[in-house]
């Protein structure tokens, strides 16, 4: 389960990791000082797309990004620093064990980041001293002991498979504060953090997202359709980058979702939806693209037949959106693309 950035900052605040001084809301708010304005997605990249702003006038920054379809937002403290650092904790596919991975850059790229480093810690004997040293040592700072255990206890006992902080900022004064979180919540051990799960007001998501290694995104309704449609698409000489089946009965909401977990799998270059609509309305599937499209920017083609068709397709029409009554026309024109 992905978290949400206030989500893992909230776990970071519970393990003893620095974080700024914020609120999170989903309306204009009055701000006495420089601030810093996040969307709250499910997805990143988030600041080359404009959703993290740093403002002197937060009520309209709040303002402009909801005209993109953005709910809910993260409002924080302006923090002053002269580094940022990369640092995260995960689990070792070979070993089963622990590591924290550690940069001397962070920011933005990090995935083009080749000074990344890898620090075995296992499990047994947990982390000591000298692990503190050695990362220390290679990160050129201080101090950062808490944000080590912090993680690390995220792994550990909350059963995190990452933890990650992106930047790490180091302030003028030598403190070190978590500027962004990303925690992912492992699905198969969610039962035993029923008390977080309540808390953090999320219900367990169904799992019907696949990632593969191509480059279009595919989303339909039903495992069925949605198998066949990657089917066609591999046939037709595409390559499938991942796919998410809908569901039967899906509202504009979980149409928007899809869309952005699927987009936010950065090989996606485009998406091929393929929605045959029973109990489904194509109304609300446009409008859940529609809505979906405002944040993400990323060529999309629709087939979409069943209940509401005729409706379904003005809106995608009228939005710009390509629109097609047969699988293989659509797959084709955006296979040509």
């Amino acid at each position: 389960m992905k978290l949400y950035e206030y989500e893992g900052k909230e776990l970071f605040k519970a393990v003893g990791i620095p974080i700024p001084k914020g609120v999170v809301t989903d309306s204009p708010i009055k701000w006495d000082s420089k601030a810093v304005v996040k969307a709250q997605l499910l997805e990143g990249a988030r600041g080359k797309r404009g959703l993290v702003k740093v403002t002197d006038n937060v009520e309209q920054t709040i303002a402009e990004m909801k005209k993109l379809g953005v709910q809910k937002f993260l409002v924080e403290e302006f923090i002053p620093h002269t580094r940022e650092l990369y640092i995260s904790a995960l689990i070792d596919r070979d070993t089963a064990e622990p590591i924290i991975a550690a940069s001397t850059e962070g920011g933005i790229d990090i995935e083009s980041n080749s000074n990344v480093k890898i620090f075995h810690i296992p499990m047994e004997r947990g982390i000591r001293s000298y692990d503190v040293y050695s990362i220390e040592k290679y990160l050129g700072v201080k101090g950062i002991e808490p944000i080590l255990k912090g993680l690390y206890r995220l792994i550990t006992e909350f059963d995190a498979e990452l933890a990650e902080i992106n930047p790490l900022a180091v302030t003028n004064d030598g403190k070190i504060i978590a500027l962004d979180s990303k925690v992912i919540l492992e699905d198969n051990a969610l039962f035993r953090h029923e008390d977080l799960i309540q808390k953090l007001g999320r219900k367990p998501a169904e799992s019907n997202y696949v990632e593969l290694d191509g480059d279009v995104g595919i989303i339909g309704n039903g495992a069925g359709l949605t198998m066949a449609t990657m089917d066609m698409v591999k046939i037709m000489g595409g390559n499938p980058a991942d796919f998410f089946d809908i569901g039967g009965g899906a509202g504009r909401e979980r149409v928007k979702e899809a869309i952005i977990n699927i987009a936010s799998n950065k090989k996606v270059k485009k998406i091929v939806m393929n929605i045959y609509s029973g109990i489904t309305r194509c109304d609300e599937v446009a409008m859940g693209i529609v809505e979906a499209l405002k944040i993400v920017k990323i060529p999309i083609y629709v087939r979409l037949v069943g209940t509401n068709e005729e409706e379904g397709r003005r809106i995608l029409r009228e939005n710009g959106i390509p629109v097609y009554e047969d699988a293989r026309s659509c797959i084709g024109d955006a296979l040509r693309s």
